[in-house]
């Protein structure tokens, strides 16, 4: 069984692990290193020291000059500087020269004084071969504060942890209060309640996931408003001719009809089924367009294909006597020629079915986008309702035009997909339909 954890102790855990870390590193440092970074530094020093000592005993007027510097040298940073001659006829440069640095060789050595436990970094330098400096300094000072470097990390230690599991349990209550609060809608967007709206304002990425939250739960409502909608628009529209077929195929069966009325209800009941075929098989598009519709382009002419659409429904345009004013160039569109086919489709046969007989009906390109116009008798109606699907306007129902009301909403869809700019028109009682140029 997989043990719980809380946010809370997960951090404080880490925090603990992390300091502890933090100061074993710094210990283990202070062990092995320090003794090495400060013998290294004080090197540094000293050669400076060196420097600056035969600078001053260059010149023998220097010797006050010289005096104070070793008294300055000493009194500041603890280093001692002593001053020798080697040949022994010659009185000493210098009386702070100690003979016991003689027999060393040059340069740095650590030197033992087993009398009074004290340990000293020498330099011995030879200078124009028979003047001698020793410079020297403690390092027992390494081993005095030892003790007090290994207290302080004990002690910085023990104020890490209390800092620390008190800045957590501050840092993590902030947090796992807005974690809760997001679990909370996210429960309630499970079981479909939209009713609270998550409302978190830290400026990092639990905001960011609080307003996707909100969108996602807005989208999911509008979806599922759509989709009640949808469905209740789709029965209502096979309702009717599902009803339709019930009764002429009960009184078919009935025997007592004569041979005339028969041919018209099967006339009826096929121009029936072939609606409910039409309109299933637009909804099941509809439905397929409304999820991840892999859209593979390719370039037609766009004339070509205005010209299979038109011929589809030819017998409209001769029953109506309707007229086509085509002012194309030859251009080739990229796009999914299966969709944009029917989405030509739908705006031919919308313009043959809506237009008023003995009409012009154009289809034209200007400034990169094409345009469907057509003469139409309608209501004032807002232009984003013709897009929802089974939508009709009353000139549809009163002059008993066939169609489901689902033409715009796959236009819509198509271009949509092919993220084509596109609008409608309703002017002067002209319907103009208009779509970027897709390349």
């Amino acid at each position: 069984m997989k043990i719980k954890i809380n946010l809370f102790r997960k951090i404080s855990i880490f925090s603990i692990f992390l300091i502890i870390f933090t100061v074993l590193v710094s210990y283990v440092l202070s062990i092995f290193f320090a003794d090495s970074f400060y013998i290294k530094r004080i090197k540094k020093e000293i050669l400076a020291t060196s420097i600056q000592t035969k600078n001053l005993m260059k010149n023998p007027n220097n010797s006050t000059l010289l005096e104070e510097y070793i008294d300055n040298i000493r009194d500041s940073k603890g280093i001692n500087i002593y001053l020798g001659n080697l040949q022994p006829q010659k009185a000493l440069h210098h009386k702070r020269y100690k003979n016991r640095y003689e027999n060393l060789d040059e340069g740095f050595h650590i030197i033992s004084l087993q009398n009074n436990n004290i340990t000293l970094l020498a330099y011995k330098e030879v200078i124009g071969g028979r003047n001698l400096l020793v410079i020297t300094t403690s390092l027992s000072v390494m081993s005095s504060h030892r003790h007090e470097v290994y207290l302080l990390n004990l002690i910085t230690f023990i104020i890490a942890m209390v800092v620390s599991i008190v800045i957590s349990r501050i840092f993590t209550k902030r947090i796992t209060d807005n974690i809760k609060s997001l679990n909370r809608v996210a429960q309630k967007i499970s079981r479909l309640d939209f009713s609270e709206k998550s409302s978190i304002k830290t400026s990092d990425e639990l905001m960011e996931l609080s307003q996707n939250i909100n969108t996602m739960a807005d989208n999911i409502k509008s979806s599922m408003e759509n989709l009640n909608t949808f469905v209740s628009n789709a029965s209502h529209e096979l309702k009717t001719p599902i009803a339709v077929i019930n009764t002429h195929a009960q009184l078919l069966m009935s025997d007592r009809l004569d041979k005339d009325s028969e041919r018209n209800y099967h006339k009826v009941i096929l121009k029936e089924s072939k609606y409910m075929d039409t309109l299933v098989k637009d909804l099941l598009l509809l439905s397929k367009l409304s999820s991840n519709f892999n859209l593979e382009k390719e370039e037609f002419n766009l004339k070509d294909l205005l010209k299979e659409s038109m011929e589809k429904f030819e017998f409209l345009e001769l029953k109506k006597d309707l007229t086509w004013e085509i002012d194309l160039k030859d251009m080739s569109i990229k796009v999914n020629k299966k969709l944009f086919r029917i989405v030509l489709d739908n705006l031919v046969q919308n313009a043959l079915k809506y237009s008023p007989e003995n009409s012009l009906i154009k289809v034209y390109s200007k400034e990169g986008k094409i345009f469907f116009e057509n003469p139409i008798y309608i209501e004032e109606v807002d232009r984003e309702k013709l897009f929802e699907p089974f939508f009709r306007g009353k000139n549809a129902t009163e002059l008993n035009i066939e169609g489901s009301g689902l033409g715009l909403s796959l236009i819509k869809k198509i271009l949509d997909l092919h993220k084509a700019n596109y609008n409608i028109v309703i002017e002067n009682d002209r319907f103009i339909f208009s779509f970027d140029i897709l390349r």
